[in-house]
């Protein structure tokens, strides 16, 4: 026999609460209030609103049986309002909305019904138990995640199902996200995302290797010259191939945001709509990420491949952020990794910078400026043409400027086109001259001179010495402050007939 168990102090304010054991009356209330109480539903049980739930103030549900209503959820209490029970709740109107001021942790979540089920605030699917195993069965109807976020906490690969529904992110500030705590469980996670069109472009995360901890997804489609580029988490600047030509007529019209928390290997299979096809053709598309140090395209990773028209699988990806899809014949391009220069014995300075790939590269210039504005070349090296592998360079600047310079790199394409790295500062100190940096900090200070043997003394406000030391040979050495109380101190370095103070802030 069904039962309903209502604890002591519970309000019930509706007209009339049905347990479904047969057909539902049409006559029924349309609220359900839980006004600072607890509502039990046992194993077995299915209570039915035709109308809105409303938890507030302390309210709390134990549901281990079935929660079925035709309206909106809303939750003001202050909790996550189902604890730790282990039962479902079916959203079975034609359009709803789950709200409220407090985030719900749903365990069993299933979308049934018609029309959209709209998020006015974060979720949490999957259950709050120490093994989540709750399911979101998005079934046949849709999920707009309207700038929120839901969070599933179930590493299962099938904690996210449907059937023709799907998942509405499509916010160009990547504000409506799934966060999966994918975490070491490995295969395939699919998010059936779809567009405001109503086509489905699942995205798949299969965990290979490693663990991925939680792992964000967001996509959002574009105009045909693929704007607005993201702006956030990562802002992509252009859309310009190897040729440094504009290349939205070679690429897919839809950005994706991949961001793991953990360090991960794992395939990435992306789905367009047909509507969003680029517009020079549709084979051999590849996924490409945008590296943000670099402010360019990677190349596409080895062993990509197309399951269908519109889809392209990416294996093997161990770095993530911003993607998107171009034809493998006007790929977006040089990847460099890192670009440095650094004052060696104070009498040159050696540049290096590592690429992560190369595409058309056919050379290197190092290039050195007084004031940052006007550049002059100091040499070059050949690039590798194509690679697909890390390759390491280096230049040294036997004769750098005294005191502060400008190094920055520019490459250069076998058809001439130019881009950019940099620039770095480097310091070059002149005969006799101390620097001290940073000042003010927080007392990890570094001492640069040209003379060996150079002593140096710290006192403070009062006078009183609190330490001192010796440049035993020329160049940075550490003075560690941050044993003393914040305030002003003075530093004096001497070296053969020079004297040279400072006065220190230590915040």
């Amino acid at each position: 026999m069904y039962r309903i168990e209502l604890i002591s102090g519970f309000r019930l304010l509706l007209a009339c609460l049905v347990v479904l054991v047969g057909a539902l009356h049409p006559a029924c209330a349309q609220l359900l209030t839980s006004d600072n109480v607890t509502l039990t539903v046992r194993p077995g049980v299915q209570v039915t609103v035709k109308g809105d739930v409303l938890n507030r103030n302390n309210a709390a549900i134990t549901n281990n049986g079935t929660m079925d209503l035709s309206g909106n959820w809303i939750h003001n209490a202050a909790n996550n309002c189902f604890g730790a029970s282990q039962g479902t709740v079916i959203l079975n109107g034609a359009n709803q909305s789950i709200g409220g001021s407090q985030m719900t942790v749903f365990n069993n979540l299933v979308l049934a019904g018609s029309g959209t089920k709209i998020m006015l605030i974060d979720i949490t699917t999957g259950g709050a138990y120490a093994v989540p195993a709750g399911v979101t069965d998005v079934g046949d109807v849709t999920l707009d995640l309207n700038g929120n976020t839901m969070y599933v906490v179930n590493s299962a690969t099938g904690a996210i199902t449907y059937g023709t529904g799907y998942i509405l992110s499509e916010d160009v500030d990547h504000s409506s996200k799934v966060n999966w705590g994918v975490n070491a469980i490995p295969g395939a996670h699919t998010i059936p995302f779809g567009n405001a069109a109503g086509v489905q472009i699942p995205f798949t995360f299969d965990l290979t290797a490693g663990n991925a901890g939680e792992v964000v997804v967001s996509t959002y489609p574009t105009a045909p010259a693929n704007t607005p580029f993201p702006t956030t988490p990562v802002a992509v600047t252009h859309v310009r191939n190897v040729t440094g030509s504009n290349n939205s007529a070679f690429m897919v019209d839809r950005f994706w945001q991949v961001d793991p928390s953990g360090t991960p290997t794992a395939t990435l299979s992306f789905t367009y709509a047909p509507a969003e096809n680029a517009a020079n053709g549709n084979t051999n598309l590849r996924a490409q990420r945008w590296n943000d140090p670099t402010i360019g395209w990677s190349p596409p990773t080895p062993g990509q491949t197309n399951p269908t028209s519109q889809s392209v699988r990416a294996p093997g990806i161990t770095t993530f952020g911003p993607w998107t899809l171009a034809l493998d014949v006007s790929p977006l391009p040089v990847e460099l990794l890192s670009f440095e220069a650094n004052p060696a014995g104070n009498k040159r300075v050696e540049c290096r910078w590592i690429t992560a790939s190369e595409v058309n590269n056919d050379y290197f210039t190092v290039e050195r400026s007084r004031n940052g504005i006007v550049y002059a070349d100091i040499g070059r090296v050949e690039g590798a043409g194509n690679s697909s592998s890390p390759l390491h360079y280096a230049l040294t600047d036997h004769d750098p400027y005294k005191g502060l310079s400008y190094y920055r790199l520019r490459q250069t394409d076998f058809d001439g086109t130019v881009t950019h790295a940099g620039p770095v500062a480097v310091r070059i100190m002149e005969t006799g001259q101390v620097y001290l940096y940073p000042n003010p900090g927080d007392g990890n200070l570094f001492l640069v001179t040209t003379e060996p043997g150079s002593k140096y003394q710290v006192h403070d406000m009062s006078g009183r010495m609190v330490t001192k030391g010796m440049a035993e040979t020329a160049g940075t050495m550490h003075v560690d402050l941050t044993p003393f109380a914040k305030g002003v101190y003075s530093l004096v370095v001497t070296s053969r007939d020079r004297r040279r103070s400072f006065r220190v802030v230590i915040q």
